[in-house]
């Protein structure tokens, strides 16, 4: 018998070809296996072979809380070429969020580095001088007023690197975190962790260039229903994601292991 969460992936496949397939993977469940996080998109592959061996592979993986497109290899063959195409950087990603405050530009980048920070409450992504070289180009889509008259703004967002948590890290960095963040932008509130997510950020598009004499794989993932407030007062009017019931049973414990780079 087939897992609900399998059914609900399976229902939330956006793109199947004998090569890759792209889900749009629904927020609040994990791309991998960690402690504490039991369920999570690894654990359901084998329902999602159909018809063809070995069950597939992830090529990236998602936070837990970020919805959207989300690359699965077919076969070795494919796996092999696809890490090709991210090392080379001629996979197109694209995200949007919905962010807190007026953004000043209405284009610009985010150079920024980034690292990795330990302490006795665990770990977090920072901007930090020692860290990585980090990237993230910001195009604004709408803007728009919260419940309470507060400035939001709808971004596009395309990482020119693939930092952990980048996206998320830059804008916190810039005073505009993404609204529903559970960990990044809280100030001195402690992060929330096993609780039904919020996060306004969706991984877009994605573009795969999988066949040189080929168009792309192009594939747009609509936005969750968790983005609706913040979308529609931006000026979206255009589809969402019909809800993953089956996740909602899932929020227990501490997910913090299960929090994967952008």
């Amino acid at each position: 018998m087939t897992h609900p969460i399998a059914e609900d992936l399976i229902a939330h496949v956006l793109h199947r070809d004998s090569n890759v397939i792209v889900l749009n993977k629904p927020p609040g469940l994990a791309s991998h296996g960690g402690p504490k996080t039991y369920f999570h998109v690894d654990a359901y592959l084998p329902d999602l072979k159909f018809g063809i061996q070995p069950e597939p592979t992830l090529a990236h993986r998602l936070d837990r809380d970020t919805a959207g497109c989300l690359l699965l290899c077919r076969h070795p063959k494919s796996s092999k070429k696809i890490t090709r195409l991210f090392t080379e950087k001629l996979i197109g990603k694209t995200y949007w969020a919905v962010v807190r405050g007026a953004m000043e530009d209405d284009h610009g980048f985010i150079d920024a580095p980034i690292g990795k920070i330990n302490d006795e409450s665990g770990w977090q992504m920072v901007v930090h001088e020692d860290g990585q070289p980090s990237k993230t180009e910001y195009k604004v889509l709408g803007r728009g007023k919260d419940d309470d008259g507060n400035d939001i703004t709808w971004l596009a967002l395309v990482p020119h690197t693939g930092r952990t948590h980048q996206l998320r890290v830059h804008l916190d960095h810039v005073g505009h975190p993404v609204i529903g963040d559970p960990f990044y932008g809280r100030g001195d509130e402690p992060p929330i962790f096993g609780a039904p997510p919020t996060l306004m950020l969706l991984s877009r598009q994605i573009i795969v260039p999988f066949h040189a004499d080929r168009d792309p794989v192009v594939v747009d993932a609509p936005p969750p229903e968790l983005m609706r407030a913040g979308l529609s007062a931006c000026g979206y009017d255009g589809d969402y994601a019909a809800h993953a019931s089956s996740i909602d049973a899932q929020y227990t414990g501490d997910d913090s292991d299960a929090e994967g780079g952008e």
